[in-house]
Parts: C-alpha cells; sequence; structure tokens
C-alpha cells in the first residue's frame, strides 16, 4: 500500500501567493500543488509517488521552466516551472509527469480516464489536488477513484483546492501586494465522503444490507471515541444504532426468527435514544427513514415476523422472507397448542400435520413423526381446519421454499422471476388471515 498524490496542471501564468491551511502556510508559491504536496506529502518515503498530468500546453508552460510570455515585453518571463519546485522540495517520494490529451471530446476523455486509472495500484492511499483541473476533469477524477475503490481498492485521503477566487478576478489579485495574497486551501474530502454515504445507503435501501452504513458510521465516529474514551454522546449513539442496524439486518438475513422481536426492539432503543444528540448529518434523514420502518413492529412474535418477511420482500431477500414466513406461521400453531416452538418434534408434527390436513390422510397412514404422536397430530389438525385461509398459505410455502432450498433441481422448477410476487401474495394472504386474532400467549424474544 502507498501513498499518491495526483493532480491536474493547468496552463495559466499563475500569480504568487500564499497558500494556507489550520496552522500550516506556504508563501510565495506560484503553483498550490507546491503548497499542498508540502501539505500531505512531507513525510512520504520512496515507495509513495507524486503524479502530476499535464496536457501537452500545459507541460510547456508550467510544467518546465520559462513556459510564459511577459505581456509587458513580449519577451520570455523567467519563471521555475512546477518540476523544478518540486524538486526543490528534497521530498522522498517519486515524483511523475504523466501526458493527457486535451480532452476536447468524449473519446479523449474517456483516454484521459484510462491514463489517471493504469497510475492507482492496488490499496493506494490517494490525495488529490483539483485546483487547476480544467472543464470536466473534477467530476471525472471523482468517478474515477470511486471506480478504483471497487476495482483496485483504493482509498480516498484527502481532497484539496486552492481557492485562488476568494482574492477576486486575476486582474484584481495582480494588483495586490504579496502579503496580502492568502488563498485557504479547502478540504473537499467530505463530498466524497458523500457519495460513499450515498451508495450505503442505496445499498440499504435497496438490499437490506447494512454492512456499508455501519462501517462508514464506525469509521466516522471512531477518532471521536477513542479521543473522548468512549464518552462522547454523539458519536456513542451513531456507534449504537450502527450496531444495532447490522445485528437486525444480520437477523433476518440468517432468518434467525428467535432474534427478531429483540434485535428489532435493540434498534428502536438506540434510534430513540439518538434522536437529541448531534448525529453526522447523512444519519439524520436515514435514521428517520429506519425509524419508520421498524415503526410496523409491536414486540408481538408473530407479526414481528410477518413484518419481517415483508421487509425481506422490498429488500429482495426471496429466500429468508419465504422461510422466515412459513417459520412464523408453523410457529403461531405450535403456541396455540402450548408447545415449545423450539422442539425439533413439534415443529415436524406440525409442518407434516399441514400435507394430513389439506389432503385429508386418514390416521393409519400418518407416517413418520405424526405416526409416533398422533395425539399431538389431531390437535393440529383439528387447529388447522379452522385456519383454512392460514394452512392454504403453508402449503403454497412449503412447494415454493423447497424449489428455492433445492436451487430448482426439480423436474419442473419455478422460474426466478414469480418468486417475488408469490411471496408477496402470500404474505397478504396470511396478513388477512391472521386479522386481529393474535395467539393466546407468545414466548419471550430470545436474548442474543
Amino acid at each position: 500500500m502507498a501513498n499518491v498524490f495526483i493532480s491536474f496542471l493547468g496552463t495559466n501564468d499563475y500569480l504568487s501567493c500564499t497558500y494556507y491551511r489550520d496552522n500550516f502556510e506556504e508563501k510565495d508559491v506560484r503553483f498550490v500543488q507546491e503548497a499542498t504536496i508540502k501539505y500531505c506529502c512531507s513525510d512520504w518515503d520512496g515507495d509513495d509517488r507524486i503524479v502530476i498530468f499535464t496536457t501537452r500546453e500545459a507541460k510547456i508552460k508550467n510544467w518546465l521552466d520559462n513556459g510564459h510570455i511577459d505581456r509587458n515585453t513580449d519577451k520570455t518571463k523567467q519563471c521555475i516551472g512546477l518540476k523544478n519546485c518540486i524538486d526543490n522540495l528534497s521530498l522522498n517520494s517519486q515524483v511523475q509527469q504523466i501526458d493527457i490529451p486535451d480532452g476536447h471530446d468524449e473519446d479523449e476523455i474517456w483516454k484521459i480516464f484510462k491514463i489517471v486509472y493504469d497510475q492507482l495500484h492496488s490499496s493506494d492511499k490517494v490525495i488529490f489536488d483539483i485546483t487547476h483541473a480544467f472543464r470536466s476533469i473534477p467530476m471525472l477524477a471523482i468517478v474515477l477513484l470511486n471506480y478504483a475503490k471497487v476495482l483496485k481498492n483504493v482509498s480516498l485521503a484527502g481532497i484539496y483546492y486552492g481557492a485562488f477566487e476568494v482574492l477576486g478576478t486575476y486582474h484584481q489579485v495582480s494588483k495586490q501586494p504579496l502579503e496580502k495574497r492568502r488563498v485557504p486551501i479547502l478540504d473537499l474530502t467530505t463530498f466524497d465522503q458523500l457519495m460513499e454515504w450515498s451508495f450505503a445507503v442505496d445499498r440499504f435501501l435497496e438490499a437490506g444490507d447494512a454492512k456499508a452504513i455501519s462501517g462508514l458510521a464506525k469509521k466516522a465516529v471512531a477518532p471521536v471515541l477513542k479521543e473522548s474514551k468512549g464518552r462522547h454522546r454523539a458519536a456513542a449513539a451513531v456507534k449504537y444504532v450502527a450496531d444495532a442496524l447490522d445485528n437486525y439486518t444480520k437477523t433476518l438475513a440468517t432468518c434467525r426468527g428467535l432474534e427478531i422481536t429483540s434485535s428489532v426492539q435493540k434498534l428502536k432503543k438506540e434510534l430513540e435514544k439518538s434522536k437529541d444528540v448531534d448525529l453526522v448529518k447523512p444519519l439524520h434523514p436515514l435514521f428517520e427513514h429506519i425509524n419508520k420502518q421498524v415503526g410496523f413492529y409491536k414486540g408481538d412474535i408473530i407479526r414481528d415476523g410477518i413484518q419481517a418477511a415483508k421487509w425481506c420482500l422490498e429488500h429482495n431477500l426471496i429466500q429468508q422472507g419465504f422461510t422466515i414466513l412459513q417459520e412464523i406461521l408453523i410457529t403461531k400453531f405450535i403456541i396455540r397448542t402450548s408447545g415449545d416452538p423450539t422442539d425439533k418434534n413439534q415443529r415436524s408434527i406440525a409442518a407434516s400435520a399441514i400435507s394430513i390436513c389439506q389432503q385429508n390422510i386418514p390416521e393409519d397412514k400418518w407416517t413418520g413423526v405424526a405416526g409416533r404422536f398422533p395425539e399431538i397430530t389431531k390437535q393440529y389438525n383439528t387447529l388447522y381446519k379452522k385456519e383454512v385461509n392460514l394452512v392454504e398459505v403453508l402449503d403454497g410455502l412449503t412447494e415454493l421454499r423447497n424449489d428455492l432450498n433445492h436451487a430448482g433441481f426439480r423436474e419442473q422448477p419455478m422460474k426466478s422471476d414469480v418468486f417475488a410476487s408469490k411471496l408477496g401474495q402470500l404474505i397478504d394472504k396470511a396478513e388477512n388471515s391472521f386479522g386481529l386474532d393474535l395467539p393466546d400467549k407468545t414466548i419471550p424474544a430470545h436474548k442474543s
């Protein structure tokens, strides 16, 4: 893993200024890159790289010495180019100048994309100075860096911009004394972080996967928690919500039926505690959205299970939705018989009794666990005959779930595009059949 500083050099005849950020300042420099390199790269070693991209014109005018014409004398202006300015910093890191096309059309823009991308190596930590990047280059570079994050595992350590325009126009600044030409170096890294948050939120909303959000949230608050030794209230709130959200989504992704209610209650509790604290900005609307979604959970294992199946359907966790819905409805009937929902035999009998009820199989034909425990089987049979609609749901779930669990290796497998609609129909039918008929008793939420 190496550090890489990348920047694009323009063609203007830049004015000398003092560039500053926080307690750092670099006086009397023409190129902002000289300042940002000194600010960011002073302690880099020989494995690290400083890469400056230039068009042919920019190379002549600003990378090399004496590239401009004095407007007053029409003679070559004596000025040091960026190459020698960087060399004079006596850095240990490598310095490279890379030629790029002007970017006048789409073909040239794609060529720039490839040239820059090829300069990034696996796991590089990138610092990007966008000050003199022209036309579409800043946007192109941000897209490129996010592309490289995925394919080359690079990370963005900083985006910097020398805000020369705060001083006025070039003509106005040229008339100012050097001591008044103070240009702030802005850190724009948060905009890339916002893009990462956007991707993470989209991943969560579409797929119910909170891994990226959890990772970003913990990354954002880790320095604060470390400095405060865990006592920073807002940072701690973000971490606890991130942990609870990650646990909730993993609970559904792995079909942990006994933990659904407890994981939801924990998440709701942490979201409530976070309402009156100053959070990382992107988290405010996200937490509000999550709070609305988990508001449908009421603390009852059966209703929460059906809601979890709906969550799975909405987030394309189709196989999990089938599994949770079937197992939660079986659990409902086991509770109604005062049985133990975690008992393997009880669950087998309850499942077998579905076919017995649907096919009117006589008692002398009962096999397996149903035949070994006929009295319990009769209890389920009696219940099932009273709740025909729910039994039809369970029967439909069995066939579809078997198809999924066996990966379609059957004589007539279902087409992949029908499972979601079938699950939605079965959830609707279960809810309509369920009505206000809560179980007579519930089992305590599982404590993880």
